[in-house]
């Protein structure tokens, strides 16, 4: 009998692949104030090789997404690892040039997109229920373990290395994560949907199916996506600046301090996975709860932004964690419900497109804000958001229960 890797080894060793390309795609993000210091570009400026990376991060994810379901994920995934490795390598010696930057930041989001929807397919189609919740929460976690790697050592290597030490170490680690996947994939097994699970259009003829009744929550799903990226992506791209500019931090103590942000994140995974366990059953119903706690962290930190370092910073934790509690409902849970539709891949590439086009419009728009209005009036807008997000998930909820009510008593 062919040996496979057990749920928990198969959870550890895509947590590894997660964690591998947050540490190749967040590294610029993280040392982006040190890059404006040492270049003297502005932050408008840089941040548009960030917009690159989130456009052709999303678009990717729904090219890469189809393809997906077509291939064998194994490869996908080994291929994304190894070409972001290349371009982190490469990275540093176009510093120079910011349209140089901007196209090989642009082919690492592509590159990158190339990961996050086969893990979930393997997922899907390896485990189900309980199994699948506490998979998905490890792997989350690698993402909030490579953000803290990134946050903790960079100080540490600009002052050993300079910025671009850290491109070459992060390089490293993608290589090495894809050398052990390459040794190790091969005892993933990854059972086919059975005909009798199949959608009956499905047994028609083998081509992508959406049901018509998930059509309007997941558009409404899709805009709630876009405004938790917003957030997430956003603060956790400028927190460093907004406490250098706010609070007189220098660069190191600022990125350092940014570490909280991921250490909240991972709390906030095994908090709401067990609150949407114990209360709710609704990925959806669960992601306007989070909105409404985030619209009060907002509120509060609009009032006190200036006011108290330690405060702004628990606060801006607090609606961090909020926007990572969303995005794992909403990215995780929502394409599991697609699995006898056969698209399962697609529809997790679509969703977490959402999620950087919200990326893209925050990382240079805050930039922009910051410029112009300064940070009070910048993390009003944060307030708009986390309202608008509430209540596109809240219009969204009774459709999707519809759809899901249904799901639950075919699959039955």
């Amino acid at each position: 009998m062919k040996k496979t890797l057990s749920t928990r080894q198969m959870a550890w060793l895509l947590a590894l692949i997660y964690f591998s390309s947050y540490v190749t795609r967040i590294n610029f993000a993280a040392i982006i104030q040190e890059v404006i210091t040492a270049t003297g570009f502005a932050k408008s400026s840089l941040s548009v090789i960030l917009v690159c990376l989130s456009i052709t991060y999303g678009a990717g994810q729904i090219v890469n997404g189809f393809i997906g379901d077509k291939v064998k994920p194994q490869y996908m995934i080994l291929c994304g690892i190894t070409l972001s490795s290349l371009v982190n390598f490469i990275f540093p010696f176009c510093s120079a040039s910011i349209p140089a930057m901007c196209v090989l930041w642009a082919i690492n989001g592509f590159s990158q997109a190339m990961m996050w929807p086969p893990i979930v397919q393997i997922l899907v189609r390896t485990t189900s229920g309980t199994a699948y919740n506490d998979a998905m929460v490890v792997v989350s976690c690698g993402s909030s373990v490579g953000t803290i790697l990134v946050y903790l050592s960079a100080p540490l290597l600009i002052k050993a290395f300079g910025w671009q030490g850290v491109f070459f170490v992060c390089s490293a680690i993608g290589v090495l994560a894809a050398l052990l996947f390459f040794w190790l994939q091969r005892y993933i097994y990854l059972p086919p949907i059975e005909k009798e699970q199949a959608a009956p259009e499905l047994k028609k003829k083998p081509a992508f199916r959406f049901p018509h009744a998930a059509l309007l929550p997941i558009l409404f799903i899709g805009l709630g996506i876009i405004l938790q990226g917003m957030l997430r992506d956003g603060i956790s791209t400028w927190m460093p600046s907004y406490l250098v500019d706010v609070f007189g931090f220098e660069n190191g103590n600022s990125i350092l301090t940014t570490v909280l942000l991921a250490v909240f994140s991972m709390i906030s995974f095994y908090l709401v996975s067990f609150i949407y366990h114990r209360f709710f059953q609704n990925e959806v119903v669960c992601a306007v709860w989070i909105y409404g706690v985030a619209v009060l962290c907002a509120a509060v930190l609009f009032f006190f932004h200036d006011t108290n370092a330690v405060l702004s910073i628990v606060l801006l934790m607090l609606l961090t964690a909020c926007a990572h509690g969303v995005n794992l409902m909403l990215i995780s849970h929502v394409p599991k419900r697609f699995r006898r539709y056969g698209n399962i891949s697609t529809i997790s590439g679509c969703v977490n497109a959402c999620t950087y086009v919200g990326a893209a419009i925050s990382t240079y728009g805050i930039a922009l804000l910051v410029e112009n209005i300064g940070w009070q009036w910048t993390i009003a807008t944060w307030i708009l958001i986390s309202v608008l997000g509430l209540l596109a998930c809240l219009v969204a909820t009774r459709p999707w229960r519809r759809f899901f009510d249904a799901l639950t008593d075919k699959e039955a």
